[in-house]
């Protein structure tokens, strides 16, 4: 059966501030490699490999590759080789330069490609929707966050944002969660979509994903409880939010994670 609610299989998470994540790297310097040779590049403890072998477990490979072609920095081509995206390549420059500062130089172009994902494309968790869903995930989220007080709760996102399959459920959604918060009533906003005692850790890829690794929106785990708009970011987000895709049919990841890069409209590197 196809998903009508958004999915909970991501499991991964990335951030750039204040420290980037440790096999993000390698990851973006996978260009022209096998996901044999990005394999053994990304770091991992040898006490706690799975694979039986001291080696690491294949599915490390598997899961970063599926979070970062779904924000549109790398994918792997039909020959079976990583390429990274024009995106891909301007994020790993600003590794060693980004900072609270500065992040609106990387994070514009970065938002601009966040508007124009799909939550139905061709990546391994988008293909398993239902054709009546018509979602840009990041944007929708940010204009949830925008429409309120810039910021959101797990509980807002888990009842109300990830029913979402249309833009008509949206403007329902942020009425919900309005309703909700007048009330302080959370189950006005209908039953949760993900339950259980890791709900939160399938939550926080989403806002891993929309922030670009934390660095657009503040992680809650480091505030208070609530995922917030960095105050730098808000004009960034608001534009790129304002941006009205049209919903596309991808001949596969490729075209999709290319398209999303493309979105990102980074200037020509004439170096």
């Amino acid at each position: 059966m196809s998903n009508i609610t958004w999915s909970t299989s991501l499991h991964l998470t990335f951030r750039l501030l204040p420290n980037f994540t440790p096999n993000l790297r390698p990851f973006l310097q996978a260009d022209e490699l096998t996901p044999s040779e990005v394999l053994l590049k990304l770091p991992y403890d040898v006490a706690r490999s799975k694979s039986g072998t001291g080696k690491p477990d294949a599915r490390r490979y598997r899961d970063g590759k599926q979070l970062y072609e779904s924000i549109g920095l790398l994918y792997e081509d039909t020959t079976g080789v990583v390429r990274v995206t024009d995106l891909g390549k301007a994020t790993l420059r600003w590794l060693a330069l980004l900072n609270e500062k500065n992040i609106a130089v990387l994070g514009r172009h970065a938002a601009y490609a966040l508007a124009a994902c799909q939550l139905r494309n061709p990546t391994g968790w988008g293909s398993t929707y239902d054709d009546s869903v018509s979602v840009f995930p990041f944007s929708y989220i940010w204009r949830m966050m925008l429409s309120l007080d810039g910021c959101v709760t797990s509980d807002e996102l888990n009842r109300a944002m990830f029913k979402v399959k249309n833009e008509k459920d949206l403007t329902e959604a942020i009425e919900k969660v309005k309703k909700s918060r007048a009330s302080g009533k959370v189950d006005e906003m209908g039953p949760e979509v993900i339950s259980g005692t890791a709900k939160e850790d399938r939550i926080i890829p989403w806002m891993c994903m929309a922030s670009f690794g934390w660095t657009l929106i503040s992680d809650k785990r480091t505030g208070e409880g609530r995922y917030c708009i960095n105050p730098r970011a808000r004009a960034i987000i608001r534009e790129a939010a304002s941006v009205r895709h049209k919903h596309k049919h991808f001949k596969g990841v490729e075209d999709y994670v290319l398209h999303v890069s493309s979105a990102a409209a980074l200037p020509r590197d004439i170096r």
